[in-house]
């Protein structure tokens, strides 16, 4: 799926066009400094985008991981990048609008945390997207083990920052927060629900609880880390993404009836990682200065009725 000169000319010449017209609208991080109309020198390929990745995450390349090449080719020139959490089909047309051809993604397109698809293939939406990817040449490359093994987590990282809580960041406890003084908890739920977008969280505990300790377990985090967390640092609150409702749910419940005071606030998992992937954007940008790089929401899933 390599481009031609004049492919990826044309290419590179609508995606800086496409990206002008999306200034200032919700989806694009505007790059201090860099001119939307300045001449783009050699194009990036795929291996080398990422490759200059790989030189900041410690221990990479890893021996086993998730983050692989799904579609394209290492070879294929690069006209532009979009970060994103999954690589939808809406993120992919929107890519393809914006006359993109990369997407680095946290999370599979195809439905499963492996990236297998034999099992897919007679699977409609598969093969429709597939097709999609297809027909604008679009390479994805999965971002999510070296994303959260960057120090710091990049996840983690980016929610801080658009939380405007990377000060209290420890990096000898990367999950633990500990604020000054106590923040009432009906506080934290409004200025996550303002500063990440979420129009509706799911609380397990006391709205008028006072939280001075908060354990980060963003995205989907397996239920023993998370009673571990509870037994080891007995934080007053756990911010998860999504959590089986059988598991540190009930947990959280059956202490609180016994006094404890470690509450659950749910996010949701497409959201609670996509400020990270934002973060990644302007991350990247810095290190490719000649290739436009910008990030496209995926979006809640949900509908709340």
């Amino acid at each position: 799926m390599k481009h031609t000169n004049a492919d990826t000319s044309e290419g590179r010449r609508k995606f800086l066009t496409s990206l002008s017209s999306l200034v200032g609208t919700s989806m694009v991080i505007p790059i201090p400094g860099i001119s939307l109309a300045e001449n783009v020198a050699q194009p990036l390929s795929v291996k080398e985008v990422i490759d200059i990745i790989l030189k900041e995450i410690p221990g990479a390349p890893f021996p086993k991981t998730v983050d692989q090449l799904i579609t394209g080719t290492p070879e294929q020139e690069v006209t532009g990048i979009v970060t994103t959490m999954f690589p939808t089909v809406e993120v992919i047309e929107q890519t393809a609008e914006a006359g993109a051809n990369m997407i680095i993604a946290h999370e599979t397109p195809f439905y499963n945390h492996q990236d297998e698809t034999d099992w897919l293939e007679q699977d409609e939406a598969y093969q429709h997207k597939v097709a999609l990817i297809n027909k604008h040449e679009i390479a994805i490359w999965r971002f999510h083990d070296y994303w959260h093994r960057h120090q710091p987590d990049g996840i983690i990282m980016g929610n801080l920052i658009k939380l405007g809580w990377e000060k209290y960041y420890d990096p000898s406890q990367p999950r633990l927060l500990t604020f000054p003084e106590p923040m009432p908890l009906k506080s934290i739920v409004a200025l996550i629900k303002e500063r990440l977008g979420i129009s509706t969280l799911r609380l397990v505990g006391n709205i008028n609880q006072e939280c001075r300790t908060v354990y980060l377990a963003f995205g989907y985090m397996d239920s023993k880390m998370q009673i571990g967390a509870i037994q080891t640092y007995q934080p007053h609150l756990i911010l998860s993404g999504e959590t089986r409702e059988w598991e540190t749910v009930e947990r959280v419940r059956d202490g609180l009836q016994m006094g404890q005071k470690t509450s659950l606030l749910v996010l949701s998992h497409a959201v609670s990682e996509e400020a990270g992937m934002e973060y990644a954007a302007t991350w990247l940008q810095a290190k490719v200065s000649d290739t436009k790089v910008m990030h496209i929401a995926s979006t809640n899933p949900f509908t709340f009725l």
